[in-house]
């Protein structure tokens, strides 16, 4: 059969779905006959390469057996094949699979030119990347690549140009170039091609659960995923397939429903009254089904809940309420864990002279005076305080050796400890009654907070939490230098226990 015959028959918008997915600057929907879409495809399919591109090694293969008249027409057998490649526009299914007249030449030139080393290869980077991308509807591509890479042993390089070129990868996920939410940041975000018109949908359920923990990678059960609506791997899942499938109604147009329900992690109440409403089924007893059902997607990645399974999620959030009540039986109130006003006074004048020749020396900030300067706004100063931690030995001994506000012996002596100080990303850790605990690199350091103690600054429900400060030597304690940046990450509960083991068992800073 031909192609431009067949079309005729087929619904506008089905031909549509697919083209779009195969022509990589296709047209709008009204500027478009189905016939053109066939015509552009087809012009596509024009290199044999890009034909061997789109296909999986299962695909070339069927094609193989259709160009030697070998085709297996029992019932259900390589139906998964003979779909993909009728959606592809390579073969018709009626009256029995055929490669399409218009592209025997092209298909027959392929099959002689594959390289099936090759496309096993590709067919493995294709069974980890669009399983994943169906599992989070929607995703960063720099994350995937960094995952696909440690994963499956390849370069990011490799991984990216896999995602920008390969034809077969690109028919699932649609690409698109979008700014980060809260920066001016640009990335590429891959959406998968049948949750694209939930996308917004997605985004504000995942924004509602707001899921830090990742889900576990099982290479058997994404290429399920590859190749099956579902994960038949999982039993509960296959059982409850082969009872959708046994009910007397349209079960395949039940299936796109049931994903999206499961990748937005919705209530079930509306698609269980959706399926009892089918006329063909309002007279059986679905209880059984509808339990099956929920035990079975139950058991279902969601992209909503960043691709944990319901049930993980369930029991993630257990053990977070777990892990929370415990800490917070153990907290106590922090209790001079700062130092006195005499000595802040003393800390602010030495490390604001600090400043001070730091920025007359680089000329940061021309005539903004710092030193014994009340009520300086933090983020007036944070270039200098930058600058500062970059040149700091050196600043050090300059004004040592200089000397420009007149310190004493004693001051000088504790100025020349910031040498000792460092800065950087850290994660605040616990609170105990005089002293903050702050790992930085592996090493837990007890400071004291300045005018306040620390836990009233930032809220004990709130730890662990990335921040970024400095530590200084002061008088015998570490002090932070009163400027704390906090990063909006929240800690899943993976995170939250390694903080707590580290703290507890590491050996405890008092001193540099």
């Amino acid at each position: 059969m031909k192609a431009f015959e067949e079309v005729q028959y087929l619904r506008k918008d089905f031909v549509f779905e697919y083209y779009s997915r195969i022509v990589k600057d296709f047209k709008d929907y009204e500027k478009i006959t189905r016939k053109k879409m066939i015509q552009e495809i087809y012009t596509v399919y024009q290199d044999p390469k890009n034909i061997i591109d789109i296909c999986t090694t299962r695909e070339l293969k069927f094609l193989q057996t259709c160009l030697d008249g070998e085709a297996d027409l029992k019932q259900g057998k390589y139906a998964w094949e003979r779909n993909q490649l009728h959606d592809k526009f390579l073969i018709s299914n009626v009256p029995e699979p055929a490669i399409y007249e218009e592209l025997y030449d092209k298909v027959k030139e392929a099959l002689d030119l594959v390289d099936w080393q090759s496309a096993s290869d590709k067919d493995e980077i294709n069974e980890f990347l669009v399983p994943y991308c169906k599992i989070q509807g929607c995703c960063f591509i720099f994350s995937v690549v960094s995952l696909a890479s440690a994963l499956l042993h390849r370069t990011e390089e490799e991984i990216v140009n896999h995602i920008r070129g390969n034809l077969l990868f690109n028919y699932y996920a649609y690409l698109t170039v979008e700014n980060i939410e809260g920066t001016d940041q640009e990335t590429l975000v891959a959406t998968f091609n049948d949750f694209y018109s939930i996308k917004d949908e997605l985004l504000e359920q995942r924004a509602k659960y707001k899921v830090s923990a990742s889900m576990d990678f099982n290479f058997n059960d994404f290429a399920s995923l590859f190749y099956n609506d579902f994960n038949m791997n999982n039993e509960k899942i296959r059982n409850f397939y082969e009872e959708l499938i046994k009910l007397p109604f349209f079960y395949t147009s039940a299936i796109s429903v049931i994903q999206e329900y499961a990748l937005l992690n919705y209530d079930r109440s509306s698609l269980k009254k959706a399926i009892s409403d089918v006329p063909n089924l309002q007279k059986y007893d679905l209880t059984d089904f509808f339990k099956l059902m929920d035990e079975a997607m139950d058991e279902m990645p969601s992209g909503a809940l960043n691709g944990l399974t319901p049930n993980e999620f369930k029991k993630i959030k257990a053990e977070e309420k777990e892990f929370t009540d415990r800490k917070n039986r153990n907290y106590v109130k922090q209790q001079n864990a700062c130092l006195n006003k005499k000595d802040v006074l003393l800390f602010y004048k030495l490390y604001f002279g600090l400043l001070d020749f730091t920025n007359q020396k680089f000329k940061i900030k021309p005539n903004y005076k710092i030193y014994k300067r009340l009520g300086i706004n933090p983020q007036e100063i944070i270039d200098v305080v930058e600058k500062f931690w970059v040149e700091k030995n050196n600043v050090v001994t300059e004004f040592c050796m200089i000397n420009p506000f007149k310190f004493n012996a004693d001051e000088l002596n504790l100025v020349q400890e910031f040498k000792k100080g460092f800065s950087g990303m850290m994660v605040l850790a616990n609170y105990e009654k005089e002293y903050t605990a702050v790992i930085y690199k592996d090493k837990t350091y007890m400071i004291k907070g300045l005018n306040a103690n620390i836990d009233e600054i930032i809220g004990y429900e709130e730890l662990p939490k990335f921040i970024t400060t400095a530590i200084i030597p002061f008088k015998g304690k570490l002090v932070y230098d009163g400027i704390i940046s906090s990063f909006a990450i929240s800690a899943g509960l993976g995170l939250k226990k390694m903080v707590e083991n580290e703290y507890q068992t590491s050996l405890k800073f008092y001193h540099l």
